[in-house]
């Protein structure tokens, strides 16, 4: 089967829904973070030069300015939900990398003489909408504007030369390895999660424990559970070292739940723990314990037939990005990177982590 991507216009021109489809995909699927297109395609700076506008980075002589980087990183900011100072920074280094590699294939394809008809880059610049000096979305009219058009044309010959490099590679997903997808991730296609049977140890503290009764009761637990790691009889474990009583007496069951019977972060956490397999150590008010999720019932799964476009998509996307990071890590060991101090600044305020 082949898989076709978003074309250049809509993923660019209507981002935000293709973050977000991009986004619930990889929900579902366990992944997250940005792919190939959104990185090197999908986020465009368009900064009006400014001489006073300092060079960062330069790629084999290429200048990437600070307006740039701080443009891009503020779309990636949103596209990802940063809000803390320390997403910021991350996002800032981030937006950095991805002009650097954006830089790298712009200069890879013009080695490869690769090149668009300008009636197609008019026809795709068309669609979209220049934001103002006041943010206003500017008319649609006339020739699109010159730098939209430089822009809008490096992308289309980066994506141009990749379906090549992919072509070349063969990315195309077969129907044996969505099959052994859905076969090794059942769990990520639940439908209805039924019941879910557990059992526990509980070691536990006195009112107003000490630290002294605190770091007591840790480091029991933390040596029961390493018990617990290596029996083949938790029962019998529960039996003999839980401090709860009443469920001791069972082996340390405590019975069937449905999704929303248990606390928040412990429906949460048994409902995603397989069977047979043990959470992490809990601590709380009243001590510490861990549990066993012993057995499901009434769980249902999506059949292969509803999630197979799904995961389809979600591998294609997995070997594209392998062809891009191997075919980046080549370009980039031959090339001259350098990095700049702006005015003001130490070198190693600079430097990138």
């Amino acid at each position: 089967m082949r898989i076709s991507r978003t074309p250049i216009a809509s993923l660019i021109v209507a981002i935000a829904v293709a973050v977000a489809t991009a986004a619930s995909v990889r929900a579902q699927l366990g992944e997250s973070g940005l792919n190939w297109q959104q990185r090197f395609l999908g986020i465009i700076p368009l900064v009006k030069p400014d001489p006073k506008d300092p060079v960062l980075v330069t790629v084999n002589g290429a200048p990437i300015t600070a307006a740039e980087i701080t443009d891009y990183a503020k779309t990636e900011a949103q596209m990802i939900n940063a809000t803390t100072t320390e997403e910021s920074r991350a996002v800032f280094r981030d937006a950095s990398e991805n002009l650097i590699n954006r830089q790298l294939l712009l200069q890879e394809a013009a080695k490869r003489k690769i090149t668009i008809p300008d009636g197609e880059v008019a026809q795709r610049a068309r669609e979209f909408q220049i934001a103002g000096a006041e943010g206003q979305a500017a008319p649609q009219t006339g020739a699109p504007d010159a730098q939209l058009m430089n822009a809008v044309r490096g992308s289309m010959e980066i994506e141009k030369m990749l379906d090549d490099e992919f072509r070349a590679h063969h990315v195309q997903p077969t129907d044996a390895q969505i099959q052994q997808y859905y076969d090794e991730h059942r769990d990520l296609f639940v439908k209805d999660p039924g019941e879910v049977e557990i059992a526990h140890i509980a070691v536990k503290l006195p009112p107003n424990a000490t630290d002294a009764q605190k770091k007591a009761a840790a480091e029991k637990i933390i040596k029961i559970y390493d018990e617990a790691k290596k029996t083949k009889d938790f029962a019998a474990l529960a039996k003999r070292t839980s401090e709860d009583t009443e469920s001791a007496a069972k082996g340390g069951d405590l019975g069937y739940f449905r999704p929303g019977q248990l606390p928040p972060v412990v429906d949460k956490t048994v409902f995603a723990t397989p069977v047979g397999q043990l959470t992490q150590i809990v601590e709380s008010n009243l001590g510490f314990s861990f549990i066993k999720v012993v057995a499901r019932r009434g769980e249902t799964i999506s059949p292969l037939t509803e999630v197979k476009a799904k995961i389809a998509m979600f591998i294609l996307d997995e070997n594209e990005d392998v062809v891009v990071k191997a075919m980046l890590k080549k370009l980039a060991k031959g090339a001259k990177i350098e990095f700049k101090t702006p005015p003001g600044q130490s070198a190693s305020a600079n430097t990138p982590d």
